[in-house]
């Protein structure tokens, strides 16, 4: 067998420490074990190294045992509410929680397979979305799934869907701003209701989504609110194009010897009333943040908005008739945050699931 050295399990190791029996002491007979105190400091270290076997190439895979029973030498991991995570969990220790994931950053991700890259998703739960919610709490947290979480079927399956799931995460790291769920991080369906231990019930949620108002706080891959006045316009990322109506392909061809008739080959029919789409980045003024530069990328039904009323011809729509509009308020995805030379915010208009 290889060895490979992994820092990452450490945290995990800490977190399933002490075990419930007390630990056999070499040199010592067992009988001595007995008056450890476990609920004090008299007890042993967690380990200091751990190692992922994989077996050399040739020699198969490694043997998984079946109902088994949970060894003694395992401390349950503690569910807790978000609210606590956030207030009382420091960084780079382990947490487990059920969650309520209201949007998913899978960009690059194909669709129904294993995911082959680091992800974000965007979570919260009632603790978070109470109406006697603590102004230093965030209402989301953002939580960055990477390639060393093993996800299951039903788990990419829920994350493909187009509504919104409760999941239960078990032993992620709480970083500085976000949630991480690496090598030893268990993801799974949640269906019934759970209870903290602050013997709190975390309840469904009912799809009315309270997010945080952009603010000079907010994080980057987090989710906030905006309202402000359209002062510029993007004219490099302004365009349309077409697609099929029914796969919604972009691909489209002309069809020989039909005039304009359109092809799609994904669909292998003719396209006879295809669907325009639009892309457009504005800048906005936010009087919360006014020495910072806002851009967003509007999602089409914002941008239908705004060109409502302004002037077009075969070339297209006069980009300065939206100058002065009022925008949102919206939901956003925060794509950047940069704060040297200048104070910069670029957002993404999003739709979250319900």
């Amino acid at each position: 067998m290889l060895s490979l050295r992994s820092s990452g399990l450490f945290s995990l190791i800490d977190s399933l420490w002490p075990p419930l029996i007390p630990p056999k002491v070499h040199g010592q007979s067992q009988g001595s074990q007995e008056h450890v105190d476990l609920s004090t400091d008299m007890f042993l270290p967690a380990p200091s190294f751990c190692y992922i076997l994989t077996p050399l190439p040739g020699e198969g895979g490694v043997d998984v045992l079946q109902n088994e029973s949970v060894s003694d030498l395992y401390q349950p991991s503690t569910l807790h509410d978000l609210k606590h995570i956030c207030q009382h969990v420091p960084e780079r220790h382990r947490c487990s929680f059920s969650a309520e994931v209201i949007y998913r950053r899978l960009q690059g991700q194909p669709a129904n397979l294993q995911m082959n890259k680091d992800f974000w998703l965007c979570v919260t739960d009632s603790t978070l979305q109470s109406a006697s919610h603590d102004s230093e709490v965030p209402r989301t947290i953002s939580v960055c799934v990477t390639l060393f979480c093993v996800l299951g079927t039903n788990v990419i399956k829920s994350l493909n869907d187009e509504a919104s799931s409760n999941i239960s995460f078990k032993n992620a790291i709480v970083e500085k701003d976000s949630i991480v769920c690496a090598e030893g991080t268990v993801l799974s369906v949640q269906k019934s209701m759970l209870r903290s231990n602050e013997n709190q019930e975390i309840s469904p949620l009912n799809g009315n989504f309270i997010l945080d108002k952009l603010s000079a706080k907010t994080k980057l891959n987090s989710l906030c609110t905006v309202q402000g006045t359209v002062v510029g316009v993007d004219e490099s990322t302004a365009f349309s194009w077409i697609v099929c109506n029914r796969c919604e392909n972009g691909k489209l061809e002309k069809k020989h010897g039909e005039g304009e008739l359109l092809y799609c080959r994904q669909c292998a029919q003719s396209v006879m009333t295809p669907l325009t789409k639009m892309q457009l980045e504005v800048f906005l003024q936010y009087p919360v943040l006014p020495h910072s530069t806002v851009k967003i990328k509007l999602q089409e039904q914002s941008i239908l908005s705004l060109l409502l009323h302004s002037s077009s011809d075969e070339g297209g729509y006069e980009m300065s008739s939206v100058l002065g509009q009022e925008l949102g308020p919206l939901s956003c995805y925060v794509r950047s945050v940069t704060n040297q030379p200048a104070s910069w915010i670029g957002l993404e208009e999003i739709r979250l699931l319900s």
